[in-house]
């Protein structure tokens, strides 16, 4: 009997920017295990970009069409199977992923939507989609229907009523979960991945559990079917870090994608970092990590992340800091003494800590959320990253009830870049996001919107940190100083306002109030246009603070200037010199913009830069907060050398060649980093007597390893 022939494809847009580039192991799992399954009866290939997907359906159509099914690239995948449709008539065509409901009632609506779908999974999808080829496999045997009796693990609308006024929703059991994780092949190992090296534009992507004992109303892990834990064996772990490895250090690949949902909150985690470390050391990947760590334990956590430096950043998601909020999303947090505790720890270190925040939850106001937000950046989190709620599938935030409960009400936008045009049609994912809520207006929610930009450009990644360290040396927070920032732009420098009123219309025009208008807007083809041209669709946090970055940094740091000076001016004490304090501020401008020069600029000059400072500045920033910079000057000018290091160089070149150099390209590069500080100047003295600021990845990373 001919092998039934299924083509898996966990897509991406591709058209401004390869959009989810990380390799699709999650189809792997899926194709390695039907596999395993039915060997010789089945014949696999997998895809990654959309064109290639198109151009093997209508070369030789499959029997059988297997793709994802996320926010970000839902429509994406029912086009493409609309056209394995057209292809072959025949063809069975199904989805799986996190992007579909969990209530029948619900489910109904989502595939009447989708005619090119015949089936969806739920949950965990290799023993439901290993189900849907039994049946096919029966039907083909003895003739009986594919679609007459419920198949486990799947939902379907029955397609003899799809046309029907009365559609009939066909719902099963929940597929079984895979307790001994190891019973799905690698798709590593057995070589299933082997392609997406070969071009050099995907990050790997690891996987060492499945599941999560928390239950976060927002997040679709927060169903009950994930609660328990299961694993991979650490030597199946031990044997991909290592095939991966070789193969990305040979295209130059730094970077490296875990998929747990609470990476270090389990001991054997230890060794899974100590095995990154001896990759890192034996084969230079990989130099930045990308995770979400454990929700709680956090001081093992924080040990067993050590180990690998300041290449993997803690994550000390809060989403709200105040605890009716926290109640309304079943979640909890670490209470504020013992999450300060650990920043300061991390900080000592010298690590960065990323805390997560959310806009919009229910319960949450403008006061409060700006109250959480000051609480973790004084708490002394590197990063305060704040998110604009999404209204998931899977999640409650989709239950009307809980919308009612609450007043939330959505709006439409497209997902950051994913659109795109394939043999002539236009196809467009997008995403609801919540806008407003009993306890917060749509105002309040530009307003919110706004101060996050002022957050993510001004105090992450530390770009301006000379002037927070001055700040406090004069008795004025961080927080305090950001406020003062934001209620002042007004008063900025015109490129500068300019940033911030073209974030804010972009917040405004990006939002539909339904999806079928966004939709049609994007068609035409002047709009349409704008999306090719970067102009509008992209992700606008980091958009407009790439933008102030790569080509205004200079405006802003004369913003900062003219703000911290006016702050020290207003606070002078009795016989303070005024003009110190403008020297003061003026070198701390200049040395600013010497550590950071041509950050997110591919055509700068990576040369070393030499600069003198009357003041020991390393020397301020390494002593304590809120000492005084004049108690570093110096009698003669201190010179340093501003350069970046090899690693640094390796990691600008892999970061621009694979994402590229415009604005929405920079944008995806900030997303890609662990830490932007990573890609600061290292900074020497001018007889070269070594790295006195700024060691990053080598040194550190050497330390903490020899310390496990």
């Amino acid at each position: 009997m001919t092998p039934l022939k299924i083509y898996f494809g966990d897509l991406t847009h591709d058209s401004i920017i390869l959009v989810s580039d990380t390799i699709p192991i999650n189809i792997g799992f899926i194709a390695g295990y039907a596999k395993k399954l039915f060997g010789s009866d089945i014949e696999v290939s997998l895809f990654k970009y959309p064109q290639a997907i198109l151009d093997a359906i209508r070369s030789d159509p499959p029997d059988v069409l297997a793709l994802s099914n996320y926010s970000w690239n839902s429509n994406l995948s029912e086009f493409v199977s609309s056209q394995a449709k057209t292809a072959n008539p025949d063809v069975v065509t199904v989805q799986g992923g996190t992007n579909f409901p969990h209530e029948p009632s619900q489910q109904a609506g989502y595939l009447a939507g989708r005619p090119a779908t015949d089936f969806h999974t739920v949950f965990e999808g290799e023993v439901a989609f290993a189900n849907i080829l039994r049946r096919i496999f029966e039907t083909r045997d003895n003739g009986t229907g594919l679609y007459d009796v419920p198949i486990k693990g799947t939902v379907y609308i029955h397609p003899s009523t799809r046309d029907s006024d009365d559609p009939i929703l066909v719902t099963s059991d929940k597929p079984s979960r895979i307790r001994d994780l190891d019973d799905i092949p690698s798709p590593y190992l057995s070589g299933m991945m082997e392609e997406f090296f070969a071009d050099g534009q995907l990050t790997p992507f690891l996987e060492t559990n499945r599941g999560c004992p928390f239950k976060c109303t927002f997040c679709h892990t927060g169903a009950d079917y994930f609660q328990k834990i299961n694993m991979f064996s650490t030597d199946r772990i031990h044997a991909e870090i290592n095939y991966i490895a070789q193969r990305a250090s040979e295209q130059g690949i730094v970077n490296l994608h875990i998929a747990d949902t609470n990476f270090g909150m389990y001991p054997r985690d230890r060794e899974v970092c100590e095995a990154l470390y001896r990759t890192h050391r034996d084969f230079g990947w990989p130099q930045q990590i990308m995770s979400t760590t454990g929700k709680n334990n956090k001081e093992r956590v924080i040990d067993i992340t050590g180990i690998l430096g300041n290449i993997f950043s803690v994550t000390m998601s809060v989403q709200s800091m105040d605890d009716a909020v926290l109640s309304n999303i079943k979640r909890s947090n670490i209470k504020l003494d013992h999450y300060v505790e650990v920043n300061k720890h991390l900080q000592e270190e010298g690590r960065n800590t990323n805390a997560e925040l959310i806009i919009g939850l229910p319960g949450e106001t403008r006061e409060t959320f700006l109250r959480g937000v000051e609480q973790c950046i004084e708490a002394g989190v590197s990063t305060a990253t704040i998110y604009t709620l999404m209204l998931l599938n899977g999640t409650e935030f989709q239950s009307p009830a809980y919308r009612k409960s609450y007043g939330i009400k959505g709006k439409f936008r497209i997902l950051p870049l994913n659109f795109g045009e394939y043999d002539g049609d236009r196809v467009f994912d997008f995403e609801e996001v919540g806008v407003e809520t009993n306890t917060m207006s749509f105002d309040d929610y530009l307003y919110l919107r706004g101060f996050a930009l002022l957050v993510e450009t001004v105090h992450n990644g530390h770009i301006f940190e000379e002037f927070f360290r001055f700040a406090l040396s004069i008795g004025t927070s961080r927080t305090q100083f950001l406020r003062r920032l934001y209620d002042n732009l007004e008063d900025a420098p015109r490129t500068v306002k300019s940033i911030v009123h073209g974030f804010m219309d972009e917040t405004r025009s990006e939002l539909w109030d339904n999806a079928d208008d966004l939709v049609q807007h994007y068609q035409q083809e002047n709009n349409y246009k704008r999306l090719i041209n970067g102009e509008v669709g992209g992700n606008l946090i980091y958009k407009f603070k790439s933008i102030g970055v790569a080509r205004a940094a200079r405006e802003w740091v004369e913003y900062l200037t003219q703000e911290a000076r006016k702050v020290a001016l207003q606070s002078l004490k009795a016989g303070e010199n005024p003009h110190e304090i403008e020297v003061e501020i003026e070198c701390i401008g200049d040395f600013c913009q010497n550590k950071s020069r041509g950050l997110l600029d591919a055509t700068a000059d990576v040369g070393p830069i030499e600069g003198a400072y009357t003041y020991d500045v390393v020397g301020w920033l390494s002593a304590e907060e809120g000492m005084r910079l004049k108690d570093f000057a110096c009698a003669t000018p201190v010179k340093y050398v501003f350069s970046y290091d090899n690693t640094q160089l390796r990691t600008r070149d892999d970061l621009f060649k694979r994402y590229g150099t415009d604005v929405n390209a920079l944008s995806k590069i900030v997303t890609r980093v662990t830490s932007l500080e990573s890609l600061f100047r290292k900074i020497i003295t001018a007889d070269g007597e070594g790295v006195v600021l700024q060691d990053t990845n080598s040194d550190r990373f050497t330390r903490y390893a020899q310390s496990h």
